[in-house]
């Protein structure tokens, strides 16, 4: 019992070592608005295009928007099925991070 207690103590303060509360949500952004990988540009897959709901980083692949809409477009199926497909609205899009 006290192995497994040590074991549960270990794995609740790793997990809330890597929660810091002053991370910046916008490093993917900078980084990528200063670093393009591969040869087409790198894409974001956001919610209700909104910068800051930034879901999904989409790069090196041969084309980065073809791939950023498979998976877009996968997310929306999914948030469809979970109302039902009732008033069905797409919330997930594609944002360039750069060019």
């Amino acid at each position: 019992m006290l192995r497994i207690m040590w074991i549960v103590l270990i794995l609740v303060i790793s997990a809330l070592n890597g929660c810091e509360k002053n991370q910046d949500l916008n490093t993917p952004r900078v980084f990528f608005n200063k670093n393009k990988v591969g040869i087409s540009p790198d894409y974001a897959v956001v919610k209700w295009n909104d910068p800051e709901d930034h879901v999904v980083t989409v790069h090196g692949f041969m084309d980065d928007m073809k791939s950023c809409i498979i998976i877009a477009d996968a997310l929306n199926k999914d948030a469809c099925k979970e109302i039902d497909g009732v008033n069905c609205l797409n919330p997930f899009s594609c944002q360039p991070l750069n060019y």
